[in-house]
């Protein structure tokens, strides 16, 4: 067990973000391909609990891994300024293996999303710089003081901060624009082409 504790910020320019974080001798770890689908039951049983059961491909240039995660809401009062997770995870053989063993024990494909995501590590944080199909964000991970402290650094603006979860910024993202609703958000086989083809 693992507590995942994370901060997003929304409406900033990725431009910038990298200048400062090699400024302040950020490590770049590179950049790839994710995509995820998010399992639930067909009441949306797991949604309804806050938790998250997602199966997600990463690929880079000449690899990739294939990853089972389960969030869980943490017990106990927990500060309300970040998103912490009960994260549990493991690294599994087969994509289509996993899915088929899900759907039999009664879960379906809820949603599906991707991003490619550039990865930063800087005073014991996770900076990851996520490209989705709609908005750029940069997420830190790491401990919640020192997330704040880094942001700062960064000067990334308190008021653009967010718990929200990926699913949640679109819906607002398609409800700010009078688009209709939709829970995947992907890139196309041309777009993800297009992607790796920059790794």
């Amino acid at each position: 067990m693992a507590f995942e504790i994370e901060l997003k910020f929304i409406h900033i320019d990725p431009v910038l973000v990298r200048e400062k974080l090699s400024a302040l001798g950020g490590l770049c770890k590179g950049r790839h391909l994710e995509r995820n689908v998010v399992f639930d039951s067909p009441e949306r049983d797991m949604k309804n609990a806050g938790k998250l059961l997602r199966l997600r491909t990463k690929q880079w240039k000449n690899e990739h891994e294939t990853v089972l995660t389960l969030k869980l809401p943490p017990k106990g009062d927990m500060p309300e300024d970040v998103k912490i997770y009960d994260e549990r995870e493991t690294k599994v053989e087969s994509f289509e293996g996993t899915y088929a063993i899900l759907e039999g024990l009664g879960y379906e494909g809820a949603f599906r999303y991707d991003k490619m995501r550039e990865e930063w590590t800087l005073d014991n944080v996770e900076i990851c710089i996520d490209e989705l199909s709609f908005e750029t964000v940069i997420e830190l991970e790491g401990e919640r003081d020192d997330i704040f402290v880094l942001a700062d650094k960064l000067s990334l603006p308190r008021e653009n901060a967010s718990t929200a979860t990926y699913h949640e910024l679109h819906r607002a993202y398609r409800e700010r624009n009078n688009l209709a609703s939709q829970d995947s958000f992907y890139f196309t086989d041309e777009e993800c082409q297009n992607l790796l083809n920059t790794l």
